[in-house]
This record gives structure tokens, C-alpha cells and sequence, in this order.
């Protein structure tokens, strides 16, 4: 499990939004995959202040599996470097010198642990679990009200994980338990994902045409020969549960599913359920979240249109290039 540096500015971008303070809880140790000085300079570029921090000062990743016989910086001392959130590692043992066992697909988490923290990094941890069902439940159980996930999961089988997850995966399950936002991105490269360019796509469920509405929350295929990750920011409100089981957008009983020019296929939903669907008004509340994209519209590639246009739910939005140098 680790944060190339893509990963790294998506959660610096977070922090520029609204601060990263309180509790944050780390799943697994994570590598960073920076050095003292790449990371100082990383966080400098993305909040536009400059850091009088000594480098001699700052911890060395010892522990994750992924740092070894590196100097990559670790991922408290990363932290560190932009804020005061007080660090926490939970995993299912103390393999990474975590600071809290648990494990994450036990039917609930011990009571010290509900409703616990401001900030949980989830990175590739339900990619790599045989529940992640019950691993998600008990993330949304841990965060606070007002608390924020970051996820940063595989969407693309070009690796050895467990599971593979669809956008739509996470949109829904934070839809019909009524988190205030949610924001899933689909961020895929080629070759090594902690070198090369990453393509962002936001996933907007959401349409709008000259004023009207439809919802289609249906996932789309991506080019499999690229590698993929499921990008997601969430954050919890004071009505959000986290008990509520979604079902798919084609499988829900009032979604039409018909032959259109002998063709098979599953239609948007009409507008007028806005009000009275729950998957409707949480895309509609996400549609109108007060979050920037995650990328600039200057930061676009110039990208051949099979890799721009994949559906209307899958907007590209732009692209990070990789920090040079990134392995010592």
C-alpha cells in the first residue's frame, strides 16, 4: 500500500480545500514514495507556502514494506509537513508498527473506534481484503460527522488484487447512506503507475441539458490494457448512515430497461424522482458540491479521443504528471 506522488497532491489539494486537522487515521502503513526533500517541494508547489523545515529532522520510512532500502520520507512525517492532525495507523496486525489492531471486515468496530476521526486514508486496502463490503461499513462508522475518506482503490484488473472496483461501487454506497458529498474520480496510466502520468475522469452520474435533468448512474467499460484507479473524497453529515446496502443502477425497480433499435438498454432516470429518490438527491447534492476538481483544466494532455471520450458519466478533466526522480 503506498501514495505515489499523483496520490500525495490529490490529498494536498483536499487539505487547500478544507484543512486536514483532529484525528487522521491511516489504513496500513502507507509508502510514500518521496524523499525528504521531494515531499517538502511537493507540498511548497501545492499550497504556495514555503516550509522552514529541516530535513535532517524528518522521519525516514522504516517500517512499510514498500520503503525498503529507500529514503522515502514517512507517511506521519508527511503529514507533518501541512498539518497538525494528530497521526493513527490501524491494521489487522502490528506488521507496519501500527498503533491500532483491528480488523477491518469484523462486524463492527470496537466502540473507542466509532465515530472517531476527522481524516481516514484508505489506500488500497479494499482492493486486498476478502470483504471490502464490511471494510467499507466500518470506515464510514470511524469517520466523525463532518469526517473525510479518501480511498484510492484499483479499478482494473492489470494487477493482483483481490477486487476491482467500478466507480459506481463507491458513488452509491455513500449516495443511499446520505453522506453530504462524495466525489469519485477514475485515474488511470500506463506501465508504472508510481512514474508515469495519471488521466483523471470525474464521474458525474448527473446530466444537465438545457435545464433538465436526467440521472444515469450506470459505470462504464475502460480501455483494459491501461492500469486504473478508483479515486474517491467523501464526507459524512449529520443525517449519513452506514448500514444501507445500495443496489445497481440497472437492477433497481424503477429504472427502465428496454430495446431501443433492437438494441438492449438501460435508460436514465427521469427527472421528477429528484426529489424522492434517494440515489437522485445524493447526486444531485454531489453534483452541487463546493469542491474544485481535482485537476485544472490547464493541466489537460493531449489525449487520442478513445481515451477522452468513454461516456458522458466519465468526463476527462486532466492529468498529473509524476514528481521526476521520484525513486532515489
Amino acid at each position: 500500500m503506498g501514495l505515489s506522488s499523483h496520490a500525495a497532491r490529490l490529498i494536498l489539494r483536499e487539505h487547500r480545500f478544507r484543512p486536514i486537522i483532529g484525528k487522521l487515521l491511516s489504513i496500513g502503513r502507507q509508502t510514500v514514495f518521496l524523499t525528504a526533500r521531494q515531499a517538502i517541494a511537493l507540498v511548497e508547489s501545492e499550497l504556495g507556502t514555503r516550509r522552514d523545515v529541516d530535513v535532517a529532522n524528518l522521519e525516514i520510512d522504516t517500517s512499510s514494506r514498500g520503503a525498503r532500502d529507500r529514503s522515502f520520507i514517512s507517511d506521519r512525517a508527511f503529514y507533518s509537513l501541512f498539518s497538525e492532525a494528530t497521526y493513527h495507523c490501524l491494521d489487522q496486525s502490528t506488521y507496519e508498527d501500527a498503533d491500532i489492531v483491528f480488523n477491518l471486515c469484523a462486524p463492527q468496530p470496537p466502540a473507542e473506534l466509532e465515530s472517531g476521526f476527522d481524516f481516514i486514508v484508505e489506500g488500497s486496502t479494499l482492493d486486498n481484503v476478502f470483504d471490502p463490503a464490511a471494510a467499507l461499513r466500518n470506515l464510514a462508522r470511524m469517520a466523525r460527522v463532518g469526517g473525510r475518506l479518501f480511498h484510492l482503490n484499483r479499478a482494473s484488473r492489470r494487477h493482483n488484487v483481490y477486487v476491482a472496483f467500478a466507480l459506481s461501487w463507491f458513488y452509491d454506497y455513500y449516495s443511499i447512506n446520505s453522506f453530504d458529498d462524495c466525489q469519485v474520480y477514475l485515474a488511470q496510466w500506463d506501465d508504472d503507475q508510481i512514474t508515469s502520468r495519471w488521466d483523471l475522469y470525474h464521474f458525474r452520474p448527473l446530466r444537465e441539458h438545457d435545464g433538465v435533468f436526467a440521472y444515469f448512474g450506470q459505470d462504464t467499460w475502460y480501455q483494459p490494457w491501461r492500469h486504473g484507479h478508483a479515486v474517491v473524497f467523501a464526507e459524512k453529515g449529520s443525517a449519513s448512515t452506514w448500514d444501507r446496502t445500495p443496489i445497481q443502477f440497472e437492477y433497481r425497480p424503477d429504472i427502465l430497461n428496454t430495446f431501443v433499435d433492437k438494441n438492449f438498454k438501460t435508460l436514465p432516470q427521469n427527472p421528477s424522482v429528484m426529489d424522492s429518490n434517494p440515489y437522485a438527491k445524493a447526486a444531485l447534492r454531489f453534483s452541487r458540491s463546493p469542491r474544485p476538481l481535482l485537476v485544472s483544466p490547464h493541466e489537460k494532455a493531449d489525449l487520442p479521443p478513445e481515451l477522452v471520450h468513454y461516456a458522458p458519466e466519465i468526463v476527462y478533466c486532466g492529468s498529473i504528471d509524476p514528481v521526476l526522480d521520484e525513486r532515489p
